[in-house]
């Protein structure tokens, strides 16, 4: 993922897990093992095209919640934890500062704490 400020990182993150398949897709990347499930059988198990589920993985590998491993044809998924670590933790910096004001008017392009917000 690249580096943003905190506000578009929690947006990158939201806006990909705002699908329900995206959702489920980390429950069934989560309760397999690491790297064991290809786009077929995620799609299967989901019940949608191989291309609708290659279109969902681009999307949560695009921010970093997804990694993915080539062998030979396939490619095969996992979740990549330290992402989903950060995002929890953005989750929870963010609700913990909510009723804080803005030091800065709320612009974030100017704003010297935007990568934390605090």
């Amino acid at each position: 993922m690249i580096e943003k400020g905190l506000v578009e990182r929690m947006c990158a993150y939201n806006k990909a897990i705002s699908d329900p398949n995206r959702m489920k897709m980390i429950k069934i990347l989560g309760s397999h093992p690491a790297n064991s499930l290809n786009v077929s059988d995620i799609a299967e198990l989901l019940g949608i095209s191989q291309p609708a589920a290659t279109k969902h993985l681009k999307i949560m590998e695009a921010v970093g919640l997804f990694t993915r491993q080539r062998e030979g044809a396939s490619v095969y998924y996992a979740l990549c934890q330290p992402a989903l670590d950060e995002y929890r933790a953005l989750l929870d910096h963010a609700f913990e500062h909510a009723y804080s004001p803005c030091i800065n008017g709320y612009d974030c392009a100017t704003c010297s704490c935007a990568d934390t917000c605090s």
